[in-house]
C-alpha cells in the first residue's frame, strides 16, 4: 500500500509540540487562494511535485527520526488535507501507535466524517485550520461547506487540539465570529500566522498565480489582542 506524498520535512518545529517530522500528502478538497503548498491541492503527480511511498519506506523515514521525539515531538501528517488517504494510512498509523510515537494531523475539517473518525482514533493532537467561518464566503472563496466543519468539530477532543487561523480580510472580517466560536470551543492552543510569499516559485513552476493581500502589523496586532482574550496563549507564529 502506498501514500502521495509531496515532502518529509525533519526537524520540523512549528507541526505540534516539540521536534516532529512532518510528512506532506498531496491533494486537498478546498482551493484556498492563499495556499502556502500550492504543490499539495492536486492528487496528481505534477513534475517534481509529488511521489508514491510504500507505508513501510515511511514508516522507516519516520522511526529515524526517533531519538528527536523525546522531547515531546512525534510525526505530523499536513497536506494538502491528509484525511483524504486516511484509509491508505491507517495500517501505519496503527504501527506507530504501537511503537508509542506522538500523531498529530493538521486539517481543515472540511472531510467525511467516517475519515475523521479513523484519525481521532491514533492521533494525539489536532491542529485545526480556521480559514473562513461565513458559510457563503466559505463555500464560494475555498469551496467548503462550513456546516461539516462544525459537525466534526464536535468530535474533537480540544483538550488536545490547536486551532490555527491565517489572518487574511476574510478573517478579519469574521472577527466577532470567530471570537464567538472561541468562546464555544476553547483549543489547548491557538495560533495566528500572515500571508507570505515564500510559496511564489512553487506557483510559478505550477503556471498559478499567487494571491496576496497586504495586511499591516497594527491589523495582526489587533486581530491577535482581541483572540487573547479569550484564549490567553493564543501567538503569533511564523511558518
Amino acid at each position: 500500500m502506498t501514500l502521495r506524498i509531496t515532502n518529509i520535512q525533519h526537524f520540523s518545529l512549528h507541526d505540534g509540540p516539540g521536534i516532529r517530522t512532518t510528512v506532506f500528502l498531496k491533494g486537498c478538497n478546498l482551493k484556498c487562494p492563499w495556499c502556502a503548498n500550492p504543490e499539495c491541492i492536486s492528487s496528481e503527480i505534477q513534475g517534481d511535485f509529488g511521489y508514491d511511498i510504500s507505508l513501510d519506506k515511511l514508516e522507516n523515514e519516520i522511526i529515524k527520526d526517533k531519538p528527536f521525539y523525546e522531547t515531546g515531538g512525534g510525526v505530523t501528517f499536513s497536506g494538502g488535507e491528509p484525511l483524504l488517504q486516511i484509509n491508505n494510512l491507517e495500517p501505519l498509523l496503527n504501527s506507530l501507535k504501537n511503537k508509542n510515537i506522538n500523531i498529530c494531523f493538521e486539517t481543515a475539517l472540511f472531510v467525511p466524517e467516517k475519515n475523521l473518525k479513523i484519525a481521532k482514533k491514533y492521533s494525539d493532537e489536532f491542529i485545526v485550520d480556521i480559514k473562513m467561518i461565513n458559510p457563503i464566503t466559505c463555500k464560494e472563496v475555498i469551496g467548503g461547506k462550513i456546516n461539516q466543519f462544525l459537525n466534526n468539530l464536535e468530535l474533537l477532543d480540544l483538550e488536545k487540539t490547536t486551532f490555527r487561523i491565517p489572518v487574511t480580510k476574510f478573517s478579519l472580517k469574521d472577527t466577532e465570529v470567530i471570537l464567538d466560536l472561541l468562546k464555544n470551543y476553547k483549543p489547548k492552543h491557538l495560533e495566528i500566522f500572515k500571508l507570505h510569499n515564500l510559496a511564489k516559485s512553487k506557483y510559478d513552476i505550477l503556471n498559478k498565480e499567487q494571491y496576496y493581500e497586504k495586511i499591516n502589523d497594527n491589523q495582526i496586532n489587533e486581530f491577535h489582542e482581541k483572540l487573547k482574550e479569550i484564549i490567553p496563549n493564543a501567538e503569533i507564529i511564523e511558518i
